[in-house]
């Protein structure tokens, strides 16, 4: 069963307060204190996204990067069935950032416009798209890059409220997509940060709900079935 399932169904027989309570028992000291330090850092107000991925492991790259700049959230528009999954490049960072698959451009306009996002496109093109440096973090905001062949779509592009470039000062016209994804999520979360004047944005609701996931994903996954199947026996013979 999807450890996923378990989590849920040991949190609907016993509470989440109980259920964090059960599993910490398993967790060191050291480990607690690590997943309170990340979720008061998590930003849900910087999300990345990525449009019709080319190379599975470029998008798992980006959900590294993700992870590291301490997001909650990375979006992969594609007809290709999940993409953004845990591969050798992401290995130890997909389980922590929560994968949202939008098969096309409208439901992922719709779920990221939900949360009150701008859209910044990252653009290779002339015209006058905004500096990286420029773009504004007042707001939440969607980092929307595209893949590594043909960059973003008309529409997409189209469908942007903000559209961005990161300067190039060499010979080289574009970076990786990989390699643009750090760049731009280290820069507008470091920035989004300093505009908060704090280092995370969860609010109690979000972290109490990561905080049971991850206390959840800390766990052997046969330990937490076994531990599931002992307190849902004990409820139902009460």
């Amino acid at each position: 069963m999807d450890r996923r399932v378990i989590t849920r169904e040991l949190v609907a027989a016993v509470g989440r307060a109980r259920t964090l309570e059960i599993l910490g028992e398993f967790l060191t000291e050291a480990r607690r204190a690590r997943i309170e330090a990340v979720l008061g850092a998590r930003l849900v107000s910087v999300a990345a996204a990525i449009e019709d991925p080319y190379d599975p492991h470029n998008a798992a790259a980006i959900v590294r990067t993700a992870e590291a700049v301490g997001l909650a959230d990375v979006h992969a528009i594609t007809h290709k069935g999940p993409v953004l999954r845990g591969r050798r490049t992401a290995r130890g960072a997909f389980q922590w950032v929560r994968r949202h698959h939008h098969r096309g451009l409208e439901p992922f306009l719709a779920a990221v416009r939900a949360r009150g996002m701008r859209i910044a496109a990252a653009c290779v093109e002339d015209g006058m798209p905004l500096a990286l440096s420029e773009l504004p973090v007042d707001r939440p905001i969607c980092v929307l890059l595209g893949n590594e062949h043909s960059g973003l779509s008309e529409e997409a592009r189209a469908a942007a409220d903000l559209r961005f470039q990161i300067p190039m000062h060499g010979m080289v016209e574009s970076l990786n997509v990989s390699v643009a994804a750090a760049v731009a999520l280290f820069d507008v979360g470091a920035r989004r940060r300093r505009e908060l004047g704090r280092d995370g944005d969860l609010d109690p609701e979000e972290r109490a709900d990561l905080r049971v996931s991850w206390y959840a994903r800390s766990v052997d996954e046969r330990l937490l079935a076994a531990l599931a199947r002992k307190h849902l026996a004990a409820q139902g013979s009460t």
